[in-house]
């Protein structure tokens, strides 16, 4: 495994000091750990010129090959034709792309192997039951289960890779960045010689992991980037139940009923061929009317890029000496909060705390005011730990640098049915459980009721009473979330 390196820059736009233009496509990754999104190649399929139009052709040609050459090996495992095919569906987790699942890591769990034996035994399963070739890539989805979309997106950038590295040295010729030799596994597939190409590559260098020398980014449009892919074998046999029930039955002999498994389903009709033609047709129609549309970056609803981008706003704004001592720190932890109520309130970051008229969960808040803060922690190597256990239960959040120099943090809904037990005995109960001297209380206030003066005045007597009774530093913050008024309304 890489060694990961401290580096506060967690964007590529940032570490490259890339200012973006309208005309910049690119998905602005973090750098130090995967963002859970994938590349979806239904949005890719959408696409009307090359490179990108060519890119289904190219995966249909890609998986009718690995298809032939299972064909040909007629279910032996010690031929030529299946080792062949054996080494096309190898699709190790491609990290210079920086998508998928890792929190900590742009490195993945190694499944490469494990997705490859599946997409084997699925393929012969499909070889046996009269599959020869697919028109469709959604045919492929149909193969077997275990194709999440962090998988759909491994194979994806594999095959292809080629291209998003041509896209990629495209945008650093544009601005003007320095690429170096990387060495990558897949960095094509020769379909001459029946062979993946290893070897370098010129690509822009991720400052946040180092292994002999360099780790490469790969850059990828917006517009092929989503959640979850379009089209699955959980949908294919919701169809199958819906649309082909009486034929089941018929053919079976079996009573298909809403209360059977899907792994019964799936071995009642694993080999009905004719049942995927089906849902191909069904499925292109479908997709031609509703067409798949990628993640709305533009009002970021899972917090995916909104997070890292507060953190480097917070970041630019610290000016911030190292606390050298207890008290300190504590001005510290109290300077940061303020900072970070600064880009809520007055860089529009309150936009984040709610999805259309629907406030966002407390969970979510608090991840994007962890994440939001974590850079400049790590600026000043200040330890952030959300949700420590101390005491009677988990505090929202730990800074600490070392023993002598802590502090605790709170955050919570003024609109939460336990505010008042919070911040009259949980977070008091936190500090002396853990013996440190200062603690924030986070108060979101989402409506005019809560930052009307009464209450304001009522949560800042509560807290100082706590503070006195229990002769420990502790303090309110509050944090203005209510949703704002268009300056485009402002201005009639």
């Amino acid at each position: 495994m890489p060694k990961r390196t401290a580096h506060p820059d967690a964007t590529f736009s940032h570490a490259f000091g890339i200012t973006r233009t309208p005309t910049d496509d690119w998905f602005d990754v973090k750098l130090h750990a995967d963002t859970d999104l994938f590349v979806d190649p239904f949005l890719m399929f959408e696409e009307t010129s090359p490179p990108w139009s060519l890119i289904h052709g190219r995966l249909i040609d890609f998986f009718n090959e690995a298809l032939m050459h299972l064909a040909g090996a007629g279910g032996d495992r010690s031929t030529q034709a299946w080792e062949r095919a054996a080494r096309m569906l190898s699709f190790p987790e491609p990290a210079e792309f920086c998508l998928g699942y890792g929190k900590r890591t742009i490195f993945g769990a190694g499944s490469g192997s494990k997705l490859g034996r599946l997409m084997l035994d699925a393929g012969q399963r499909s070889i046996d039951a009269g599959l020869r070739s697919i028109d469709d890539f959604g045919e492929l989805l149909l193969f077997g289960e275990g194709f999440g979309a962090d998988r759909i997106s491994d194979m994806v950038c594999n095959i292809v890779k080629d291209t998003f590295i041509d896209y990629t040295t495209g945008i650093a010729t544009v601005h003007g960045l320095a690429t170096t030799p990387v060495k990558l596994e897949h960095r094509s597939y020769d379909s001459r010689f029946s062979r993946w190409r290893n070897g370098r590559v010129s690509l822009p260098t991720n400052p946040c992991w180092t292994k002999s020398g360099v780790v490469g980014v790969t850059l990828v449009p917006e517009r092929f980037l989503d959640e979850l892919p379009k089209m699955d074998d959980g949908a294919f046999w919701d169809w199958v139940y819906n649309n082909q029930n009486q034929q089941l039955r018929h053919d079976l002999g079996y009573a298909v009923t809403k209360g059977l498994k899907k792994r019964q389903i799936i071995a009642m009709a694993r080999h009905r061929a004719t049942l995927r033609a089906k849902y191909g047709i069904a499925y292109a129609a479908a997709h031609r009317a509703r067409p798949p549309k990628p993640y709305d970056f533009a009002t970021d609803p899972a917090l995916k890029t909104t997070p890292i981008q507060t953190g480097q706003q917070v970041a630019a704004l610290a000016q911030l000496s190292a606390p050298a001592d207890q008290s300190s720190f504590c001005s510290f932890v109290e300077e940061l909060v303020g900072h970070f109520r600064w880009a809520v309130e007055d860089r529009a970051i309150w936009k984040s705390f709610w999805t259309g008229l629907k406030a966002r969960t407390e969970p979510q808040v608090q991840d994007l005011f962890h994440l939001s803060i974590l850079m400049t922690c790590k600026l000043y190597d200040i330890d952030l730990t959300p949700e420590a256990n101390a005491g009677p239960g988990a505090v929202d959040f730990k800074f600490s640098a070392g023993w002598s120099r802590r502090a605790l943090v709170e955050l919570k809904f003024a609109k939460s049915s336990s505010f008042w037990a919070n911040l009259e005995k949980q977070t008091p109960a936190y500090l002396k459980a853990e013996d440190i001297s200062c603690g924030y209380f986070l108060v979101i206030q989402h409506e005019d009721k809560h930052c009307a003066k009464s209450f304001v005045n009522k949560v800042s007597a509560t807290i100082d009473r706590v503070s006195a009774d229990t002769g420990r530093s502790y303090n309110v913050i509050f944090i203005d979330a209510r949703k704002r008024p268009s300056a485009s309304k402002l201005r009639r």
